[in-house]
């Protein structure tokens, strides 16, 4: 079993600081400043940005640089992913007075909090009845996809996005060795999708989704499963997470550590 180190406990308070940097010309982007990383996929309805640690002193600098960056992007929103342990104490309270509001609802993968959360130890096996297994075929992939859409209620304008650019995105599949996708298999049939990224400490997480009248029927412990084998074939046997409301229970009696919290914000440039 894999002790939580020290930078175990890192790469699940700050994933993004333990993955690697997307290859040039890869569809989502990112742009490093002084403390966060704002990254984007172009067309898409939003960027996102992570804090690690902002200047005390330069905070609404900061995020006027953000602003400045994202809309020379083409961005007119952006969600702002805060852990709890990001710096300065007091963080999100003065990303407020700049006028970001909490992410109102779960909808587009996220919700307004979140839990960073670890595992160290093998989860349980899927349910007889349900496989979990890495993708396959481009109509694999388009077709989890399609249930992470609508179980994430993603607007029209991205999914039009990866229509029209979904044979790149499945290139890119094949050959960009870190990113991995994932589907939940019933008989025949495609009930859950999810994805995978390979850092340096750990595993993360990310996109685990299953179709509404499919739920409760093992689909998404086995896809966690399913990613807990290739994190160990990798060789880093750890998965990392930001869970949102759904995904937390379920995680928890997987064996997930709770490490700490965090803040999805919102921010609408006028």
């Amino acid at each position: 079993m894999t002790a939580l180190t020290p930078a175990l406990l890192e790469a699940a308070r700050f994933p993004e600081l333990d993955l690697p940097a997307p290859p040039e010309g890869y569809p989502f982007q990112i742009r490093k400043g002084d403390g966060y990383q704002v990254g984007f996929t172009p067309g898409t309805t939003y960027a996102m940005v992570w804090v690690r640690g902002l200047a005390e002193d330069r905070l609404e600098s900061c995020v006027a640089e953000v602003r400045a960056m994202i809309a020379a992007e083409g961005f007119s929103r952006a969600a702002w992913v805060v852990s709890e342990a990001a710096e300065p104490p007091g963080v999100v309270a003065r990303l407020a007075e700049c006028g970001l509001v909490p992410w109102e609802r779960e909808a587009e993968g996220f919700g307004p909090r979140f839990r960073s959360m670890v595992l160290v130890s093998p989860p349980a096996p899927a349910p007889e009845g349900v496989v979990g297994r890495q993708v396959e075929t481009v109509d694999e992939f388009v077709a989890g996809v399609a249930v992470a859409n609508d179980a994430f209620d993603m607007s029209e304008r991205d999914r039009k996005v990866f229509a029209e650019r979904q044979a790149e995105y499945w290139d890119w599949q094949q050959r960009y060795p870190n990113f991995k996708s994932f589907v939940a298999v019933v008989g025949e049939e495609i009930v859950g999708s999810a994805s995978l990224i390979f850092g340096a400490n750990a595993a993360f997480m990310v996109g685990g989704s299953v179709r509404a009248d499919s739920r409760g029927r093992g689909a998404y412990r086995a896809l966690v499963r399913a990613r807990w084998d290739a994190a160990v074939e990798r060789g880093t046997p750890a998965l990392t997470v930001s869970a949102g409301a759904m995904s937390g229970p379920v995680l928890d009696r997987l064996g997930f550590t709770t490490v700490c919290w965090g803040d999805v914000l919102c921010d609408v440039l006028e």
